[in-house]
């Protein structure tokens, strides 16, 4: 099985608008990807999976969607749908990092769900 696969939903089991998000993930939609992987974190409409969601936000990180990537560095600090692991998590911090220099406080916002960041 491709491993992608083990980490859809059969489409039976969600309504038209989360059918619409995998299948644009599943074509490599970097924002679909990260949509879907907050679906899969939060539970929303599904049940919670840490590690659909480790997979979507990694597939989204890797394309360079900045979100995900923060959101990939705290799995792996975190262990949230993987295991700990120090270097990957310093790495991924670094990645984003880079990117993101001057907007920092606006992704940690967006990671924690609107509640902005105090001064």
């Amino acid at each position: 099985m491709n491993q992608m696969h083990q980490h859809l939903l059969a489409e039976s089991e969600l309504n038209i608008e989360t059918i619409d998000l995998q299948q644009r993930a599943y074509t490599d939609d970097a924002k679909a990807q990260y949509a879907l992987a907050n679906i899969f974190q939060k539970g929303i409409h599904i049940p919670k999976n840490e590690k659909h969601a480790f997979y979507w936000y990694q597939r989204a990180a890797q394309q360079g969607n900045l979100l995900a990537q923060y959101m990939v560095w705290q799995a792996y600090k975190f262990g949230d749908g993987t295991e700990i692991n120090a270097q990957q998590a310093k790495k991924w911090f670094a990645r984003a990092s880079l990117k993101s220099a001057g907007s920092t406080q606006s992704v940690v916002a967006q990671i924690l769900g609107g509640v902005t960041p105090l001064h």
